[in-house]
This record gives C-alpha cells, structure tokens and sequence, in this order.
C-alpha cells in the first residue's frame, strides 16, 4: 500500500517538476553566413564582400568572435583582399524567440591580406559596426549589419564601409 501511495504521489508531482524548467534555452554561441556591399571613403569604389563567422557568449549578452571573408573593393590591381576579424560583441536581446529582435554592437581587431602573389603583406586594421538580428524561426535569423574597416594601410581608404545581409543560426 506504501508503494502505490508513494508512486501516485510521484506521477501527480511530474507535471510541477517539468513546468519548473527553464524553457529559454541559453543558446552558448551562433554561426552567420553574409553578403555585403558597400564602398571606400574618401572615394568612392564599390565594394563586393562575402563571408562567415561564429561567436560564442561569455557572459549574459557580451561574446567573443571571429570571422573570415573575401572583399573586392575598387578597380586597381590588387584590389581583392582576404578579412580576417577577431571581435568583441554586445547582444541586447540575446534570448529573442521567434519572431524576436537581437540588437548588437561590436568591435575588434582585423588583418586584411592580398589574395594574389605580389599584392603586398597585408596589414592591420580596426573595425566597429552594428546591426541586428531578426530571428524568423528557432535556430535561423536574418542578420542586417553596418560594418567599417579603418586603418588598413592595404587600401588606399581610411574606412571601407559595408552594410552586410545574411543569415544567423544557432
């Protein structure tokens, strides 16, 4: 009598247990995938950039990150350069469901390298920028971001301007 009074107790104990769970899953870290046009100031040539990267969440909204892509800006020779970015971000909303708004910031240090033999080293830079992301399902937001590379002695531009779309997941 003791066991079935004890497991009664127990199946009518399950339902609480289970709503005393945390239902947003603290996501550690996303993937983005993007496409970006934009140009050089002073100047104005037109800037063709594709790309990836991923971060991971250290704390609450704040994360680290890096990405890689491949940047065509302008008609001179060695035009075409490989970015590579190690950042530091912000996510305002980063538990956003479906149909939620991730706003962030970041920033950090990129190398932007030739892509063809004699194109030069490759040099430092800085970059900064903004955007947001709209998640359209669980595990995949549209991502819209403002991206400016400064400082880069590879091209002949004190910022390279970019606003890039594409997609985030996770």
């Amino acid at each position: 009598m003791k066991k079935l009074i004890a497991t009664a107790a127990l199946l009518l104990m399950m339902p609480a247990l289970a709503s005393g769970q945390n239902a947003d899953h603290p996501y550690r870290g996303q993937g983005y995938l993007f496409f970006g046009l934009g140009t050089g100031v002073p100047g104005t040539p037109f800037l063709e950039n594709v790309g990836g990267g991923g971060e991971g969440f250290l704390y609450k909204g704040f994360g680290f990150g890096g990405e890689a892509g491949y940047a065509h800006l302008g008609e001179y020779e060695f035009s075409g350069a490989w970015i590579g970015s190690a950042d530091f971000s912000y996510h305002f909303g980063r538990h956003a469901a479906r149909r939620g708004i991730d706003p962030f910031v970041l920033g950090g240090l990129s190398v932007v390298g030739p892509t063809q033999k004699g194109g030069g080293r490759g040099a430092p830079a800085g970059n900064f920028g903004g955007g947001a992301n709209l998640w359209l399902a669980e595990h995949a937001a549209l991502r819209l971001e403002f991206r400016d590379v400064v400082g880069s002695d590879f091209w002949p531009y004190d910022h390279v301007l970019a606003f890039r779309v594409g997609l985030t997941f996770r």
